[in-house]
């Protein structure tokens, strides 16, 4: 599988060649891709498909698709809750090295590894060396803090921002739904994700299968994502995770007891290399505003999931 590229771009001019020549027009160029997964009646992974297999619709217009088949190398960001909560997972979390690297890295993959409370520390830059990942795993401890989810967030957006352009960008978060307090804001996370394409997972630590998925999204996601742009300070979302995972075509995997955190992993590394990376420049791409994407596979024994839409604001 490949990078999942989100550009925006403009054709313009530098500004000395412009006093020399006529005005030119700002033409907003936008490539968007759709990571997506298929499924079959029993949740297995469906592998083999080309891109005319598929039929993706923006706003509801059809799109003339791509499929990025070509493998290319993971670089993953780790960003772990370090405080109470955690603690009684510790076991799991030390052991997470060889595990990541072999279900969710592969090959010539990279991991780097960051733990959040009040406070978001680097404890492994990127590194391919699974001792150094298996060391960083090891010495988390937990602290009696807040837990600032989105500043967490948005640091390891930054991180992965740096990673070149040709690896697939993913952000692994392992923490409780909620934010306590975070300086910076989920509309600044969502935006910095889409633009450089980072796909967001979790594993949600639940005290109660009932704080598995408080809040959720219970708004359609256009309507959320439009409030969130809009600054609206009103806002409240309980479960921020649902809305970086969902938006960024990821997926939110919550578990109670310590035996489901293995599975967890796994079904996240089944899903980051058995996705199909749909790309497309929206034909429609004049229109402002939330964007959303179905996609269609003429296959009705199987389960279509992709990201489900993207806010434009290039004109």
């Amino acid at each position: 599988m490949s990078c999942c590229r989100l550009l925006s771009l403009c054709v313009q001019l530098p500004p000395m060649l412009l006093l020399a020549q006529e005005p030119i027009a700002r033409v907003p160029v936008r490539i968007v891709i759709a990571p997506t997964s298929v499924t079959d009646q029993h949740g297995s992974f469906i592998n083999g498909l080309a891109a005319s297999d598929f039929t993706l619709y923006d706003n509801d217009i059809a799109q003339k698709v791509h499929e990025d088949a070509d493998f290319l190398p993971i670089s993953l960001a780790v960003a772990i809750q370090d405080n109470v909560p955690i603690e009684r997972f510790l076991p799991k979390v030390h052991q997470l090295g060889p595990l990541l690297s072999t279900l969710v890295v592969g090959e010539g993959g990279e991991a780097a590894v960051l733990t959040f409370n009040q406070k978001v520390e680097l404890v492994q830059d990127f590194t391919s060396d699974l001792g150094r990942l298996s060391r960083a795993f090891q010495q988390i401890d937990v602290l009696y803090r807040k837990s600032h989810l989105i500043d967490a967030t948005l640091q390891g957006i930054r991180l992965l921002e740096k990673r070149p352009a040709e690896r697939r960008r993913i952000l692994l978060l392992i923490s409780e739904t909620r934010d306590e307090g975070s300086e910076s804001k989920l509309r600044d996370a969502v935006a910095e994700a889409e633009v450089n394409n980072i796909l967001i997972y979790s594993l949600n630590i639940a005290r109660s299968p009932k704080e598995i998925f408080p809040g959720g999204l219970t708004l359609d996601p256009g309507a959320l994502i439009k409030e969130i742009y809009s600054g609206l300070k009103s806002l409240v979302i309980e479960n921020p995770l649902s809305v970086l995972t969902r938006y960024t075509g990821g997926r939110q995997y919550s578990f109670v007891k310590q035996t489901a955190f293995e599975d967890a992993v796994t079904k996240i590394g089944e899903e980051i290399h058995g996705q199909y990376l749909l790309s497309y420049s929206p034909s429609n791409i004049q229109e402002q505003g939330y964007h959303k994407i179905r996609v269609e596979l003429a296959r009705p024994e199987y389960t279509v999931r992709s990201r489900p839409g993207y806010y434009s604001m290039d004109n």
